[in-house]
């Protein structure tokens, strides 16, 4: 396995999925995840039945089996009841679930693997604060510097939406030509929408926003009727935000509710940085990814959006990255990279 890839693990830990980063020696990226939910079901004969007579990747913690991963969704829209759990809320560890540590450890272990050397270098991304709710990240990330170092790796956390900008070089187009990695990058995730302004690589402003895309879901639910782990299913295979029927009441309303959301993220956006027009003073490319972002035509949906809004410096375009669902694992990849040759020096 040493000799597949280059030393310098990438891990997103997402609310939603936990995954993986690896560059192999011909530069080409491979990564692994697993969801980040759980189903759980109480320890008796019918539920030891079932997951022994089935492939599920699960784990017994007390008097509960969680089923892990797609898994747990795919059971959970099968019994067509109940809900799935998550470990993480809000781009944090979940509050309410008092396993939660717990439970997120086993996961990561189960996606991470073991180094491919001895104290290998690896990067994790968190998020950065946010602004419209009283909570910060301090505890999480200690919590996964332990989780990590405990599977035998040298951590370092990497702000989520800067990982995009390593992934994707966002360009700022200036009288004395392109900037590198200048630029806004936007991580659309499933607990929080992350945001970074970058300067040559340096991060010059970031903070989070929460109600992304489980909040899509949950609010879509709530209008429709339809549970929200089918809402789920429909928005990550039949969701088309070029192509929307107004007459189907599950698309209809997740169109209506990404327009809700991606307004709020560029409004925040606009009052954030409004006195950072100084510091960028050329054209900026604005970035996109995240699994919240992969529907088709959410980058069109995004730059129809920020037409209505009034940024304090001048954007000549939007990307959406080419590999939404991995741009922050790949970037971490590349941070750890960067670590692992320093040390080498």
């Amino acid at each position: 396995m040493s000799d597949k890839y280059k030393p310098g693990a990438g891990v997103d830990v997402g609310t939603s999925n936990i995954v993986v980063a690896r560059q192999k020696e011909d530069g080409t990226f491979e990564n692994r995840y697993h969801r980040n939910m759980l189903y759980a079901l109480d320890v008796s004969d019918e539920a030891t039945d079932l997951l022994e007579s089935s492939n599920y990747l699960y784990v017994k913690v007390g008097d509960i089996f969680y089923v892990v991963g797609d898994d747990a969704l795919k059971l959970v829209n099968a019994i067509g009841s109940g809900e799935v759990i998550r470990p993480m809320k809000d781009g944090i560890l979940n509050p309410t679930l008092q396993e939660s540590s717990e439970l997120l450890f086993y996961i990561i272990k189960a996606v991470v693997g073991e180094p491919i050397k001895e104290n290998e270098s690896l990067r994790y991304s968190i998020p950065a604060n946010p602004i419209d709710v009283d909570n910060d990240n301090v505890f999480h990330k200690m919590l996964l510097e332990s989780f990590f170092k405990k599977l035998g790796f040298n951590p370092k956390p990497v702000n989520e939406a800067m990982c995009i900008a390593y992934d994707c070089n966002p360009v700022m187009k200036t009288e004395d030509g392109d900037v590198a990695l200048s630029g806004i990058c936007v991580s659309a995730g499933a607990g929080m929408t992350n945001v970074a302004l970058s300067f040559k690589g340096l991060e010059l402003n970031s903070f989070s926003v929460t109600k992304s895309g489980d909040y899509i879901d949950e609010r879509v639910a709530l209008a429709t009727g339809i549970n929200k782990n089918q809402i789920v299913r429909i928005k990550e295979k039949k969701l088309d935000l070029n192509n929307v029927d107004m007459s189907d009441r599950a698309i209809s309303a997740l169109s209506i509710y990404y327009d809700e959301v991606i307004h709020r993220v560029l409004s925040q956006i606009a009052s954030k940085f409004k006195d950072s027009k100084s510091q960028m003073e050329g054209e900026i490319e604005i970035i996109v990814a995240g699994g919240t972002s992969m529907p088709e035509g959410y980058g069109q949906r995004f730059k129809k959006c920020l037409s209505d809004i009034n940024l304090p410096f001048t954007v000549y375009g939007v990307r959406q990255s080419k590999t939404p669902f991995y741009s922050v694992s790949q970037g971490a990849c590349i941070r750890a990279q960067a670590d692992h040759a320093k040390a080498a020096k």
